[in-house]
């Protein structure tokens, strides 16, 4: 079956020379972030801003680049730190974050969220996303980690819900700080620097 020249022009515009370099710059952003800057509270919790790269990588590129950042990102960091085993399904709270944040921006506000008058719209995505990250494919995703790979012994049930309580804690400050975040770099880089770039693609 033969593709459409739309879909043959998208996906060769989301992987042109410009868009692979500004994923490599976002990934080792990501990893940063992640690896070298990111607290360890316990098994299951971890406090760091790493889907800061991610979010403006499904923003800007769309949400095939922002799911390869994702996890190339992960899988990367992963090697660099020497944890040894990557464990898949801690990435779903990455990709969820890359995914819907292009999908939110392409297919829903239909914006590139480069004006004034978006800076709801680049809020709403973060926290959206962030809540899904963090309560729902990350909680899941870092307690079956904490279960297969840590070889802690406790219900599965009894741990996602101490799981739970542990990033009511933590998670929504660090969701409104990635918001402001965003939103911040959003309104700084995107229209002097990534639109220009992105032009060129």
């Amino acid at each position: 079956m033969e593709r459409n020249p739309k879909q043959k022009t998208s996906l060769k515009k989301a992987f042109s020379t410009q868009n692979l370099v500004m994923m490599a710059a976002l990934i080792a952003m990501q990893i940063i972030l992640a690896r070298f800057l990111g607290i360890q509270v316990s098994d299951t919790l971890r406090v760091s801003f790493e889907s800061i790269p991610v979010i403006l990588a499904g923003m800007w590129l769309g949400p095939i680049p922002g799911a390869i950042v994702a996890v190339l990102s992960d899988l990367l960091g992963t090697i660099l730190s020497g944890y040894g085993t990557w464990f898949p399904p801690l990435v779903l709270g990455p990709l969820s974050v890359g995914i819907l944040s292009g999908v939110s921006t392409k297919y829903i506000f239909r914006s590139p969220l480069a004006e004034t008058r978006d800076t709801w719209k680049v809020a709403a995505i973060v926290v959206v996303v962030g809540l899904l990250n963090s309560f729902v494919f990350g909680l899941i995703g870092s307690t079956l980690y904490s279960i297969m790979v840590a070889g802690n012994t406790t219900a599965f049930p009894v741990l996602l819900w101490t799981n739970l309580i542990q990033r009511l804690a933590t998670k929504p400050l660090t969701i409104a700080v990635n918001a402001l975040a965003v939103t911040i770099i959003n309104r700084a880089v995107y229209k002097p620097v990534v639109s220009h770039i992105l032009s060129r693609a």
